[in-house]
């Protein structure tokens, strides 16, 4: 069962709080040139591995625009995944640009059918947050969906696919208290460009 202090929860529930609306602070334009940037790196990350089973998320509540991304690594073969959240858990089911979508219980964008992928078998997962340290730690919405879904990499670091953070630079924090239950990222793409926590 997880748990924490309430000093900890405290923390990151203000730390959500001030991220997610400097987030949003940010006008047309300005977004629209950090989604270019984030999507132009990834779009590199991507051209240097070979690795076919993607999994990424369409923007919700200010996170970053990936979909021109998505768009070209489909037309270039990958197969691009995207969360689908039933009761607590969460699935990853095949997207293509024609996919009918519908918003789940959160309001966030899911496709209504598609091949399912085990989270074991994708080989890169682009996943969004709220916060991000030096070390790779992440904060998200606090639902801990992505934790337990990969939770298997806490036993077994080398396994399954490369957890790759996805967020605007404004979102790096100096220090993030890390949970026993928190998986940590082995990278982040930002409008800065890659960073590599873990090869």
């Amino acid at each position: 069962m997880m748990e924490s202090s309430p000093r900890k929860d405290e923390f990151k529930t203000e730390l959500r709080a001030r991220l997610v609306a400097e987030r949003q602070r940010l006008n047309g334009r300005q977004r629209r040139r950090l989604d270019q940037q984030i999507c132009a790196h990834l779009l590199r990350l991507l051209d240097e591995r070979d690795c076919v089973r993607l999994a990424a998320f369409i923007a919700f509540n200010g996170e970053p625009d990936l979909t021109p991304a998505l768009e070209a690594l489909h037309q270039a073969g990958r197969r691009i995944h995207l969360p689908v959240v039933n009761d607590n858990r969460m699935h990853f089911i095949r997207w293509t640009p024609a996919s009918r979508m519908e918003p789940n219980r959160f309001g966030i964008p899911e496709p209504v059918e598609g091949s399912e992928c085990p989270p074991e078998r994708l080989e890169l997962v682009l996943m969004p947050l709220v916060a991000f340290s030096a070390a790779g730690t992440r904060l998200g919405m606090g639902a801990g969906f992505y934790d337990r879904t990969f939770d298997f990499r806490l036993e077994q670091p080398d396994s399954g696919p490369l957890l790759v953070g996805t967020a605007y630079a404004l979102q790096e924090i100096d220090s993030l208290p890390a949970q026993s239950w928190d998986v940590p990222l082995d990278a982040v793409v930002t409008d800065r460009g890659v960073r590599m926590f873990r090869e």
